[in-house]
């Protein structure tokens, strides 16, 4: 006969804490007013005893169920999964994640609406999509906690990173290298969900133009949609200039590979004849060398948790945003002139 394993309750943790039950319940629901040595006991308690609350059992009474609700733009781009992956490696217990997928404009706002109507969360992140006056003024009233992680808007808490001076520093990489023609490969500036990547980036690279008192020259930007494939039909278009640039600054790794790849198709060499950057540092830009411009997504997910536990443990404290200056990582992708 195999043996019966009791299930552990919130009372076998009070009992071995030398607590009372609504004391765990307070622990486990992230309250305040509960000393530290005794909040540690708690946590000691539930270790040992490998207890799990149950998220409907503790959001009975709150009609909370310990969840934070994480909605982004979509579920694929290894921007997004790393962010994700960061978040879900340092959420406090005994929080879990809840995602919700915003696949357009309309789908965002009924999900907003859901969010904010059920009041089932704890704390909600909003990665990358701006909010609109409505939805801005629908999260105000509904007084759930809530963080912006790369976006900022004045009445929430926001941590993002400064496209405009990640973009600067990469440009200003190339022009400190004596590079005077650097071709922009960005994305579109204008998008179903109104993000500013694209038009931030392009601004940052008119910036360090403007410091290196080089022309602005509209003939060397060119726009797709993000993909490599787009890039790298963009390369040709590119290579065959007759007063090809020295460099190409692409606004995505992604599309920094597409540049790469076009370089190999026409025999140009990089960076002996040309030098190429990328932007967001994912795991394959080591791979091919690239220089690219580095985003710490450890940093701004751990900010961004701290910002909610911060707004759940004391509402109506005054928002902050910070910014998070990326940098630029130096590869083989890059070359002075000679």
């Amino acid at each position: 006969m195999g043996q019966n394993h009791k299930r552990v309750t919130i009372y076998d943790v009070a009992k071995k804490a030398g607590v009372t039950a609504a004391t765990v319940s307070r622990v486990i629901n992230g309250k305040t007013n509960v000393a530290h040595e005794t909040k540690e006991r708690v946590l000691k308690a539930i270790e040992e005893l490998n207890y799990y609350p149950s998220p409907l059992a503790a959001g009975l009474h709150s009609h909370q169920s310990n969840q934070i609700g994480i909605l982004v733009p979509f579920f694929f781009g290894e921007f997004f999964y790393k962010v994700l992956s960061h978040i879900s490696q340092v959420i406090p217990f005994p929080y879990e994640l809840v995602l919700y997928d915003a696949a357009t404009p309309e789908i965002k706002s009924r999900t907003i609406q859901k969010i904010f109507g059920e009041k089932k969360l704890n704390g909600l992140i909003v990665i990358s999509l701006p909010l609109l006056k409505e939805e801005a003024f629908l999260a105000m009233q509904s007084e759930l906690p809530l963080v912006l992680l790369d976006n900022v808007h004045p009445s929430f808490p926001s941590v993002y990173f400064d496209n405009v001076m990640g973009m600067f520093h990469a440009t200003q990489h190339l022009t400190k290298m004596g590079h005077k023609r650097i071709a922009l490969i960005n994305g579109a500036h204008e998008d179903p969900f109104h993000l500013a990547v694209a038009k931030n980036r392009h601004e940052g690279y008119r910036l360090a133009l403007d410091m290196a008192k080089i022309p602005f020259d509209p003939d060397l930007v060119f726009v797709n949609d993000w993909s490599r494939q787009g890039a790298r039909f963009l390369t040709h278009k590119i290579l065959k200039m007759k007063n090809r640039p020295t460099a190409i600054m692409a606004t995505s790794d992604l599309q920094a590979v597409g540049v790469l790849e076009a370089c190999q198709e026409a025999g140009v060499a990089v960076p002996d004849e040309i030098s190429v950057v990328g932007y967001d540092d994912m795991d394959f830009a080591d791979f091919f060398g690239l220089t690219t411009v580095q985003q710490s997504f450890q940093t701004i997910a751990r900010i961004a948790l701290d910002m909610l536990v911060q707004a759940m443990n004391h509402p109506g404290s005054k928002p902050e945003q910070v910014a998070l200056i990326p940098t630029v990582v130096v590869r083989k992708t890059t070359k002075a002139l000679e």
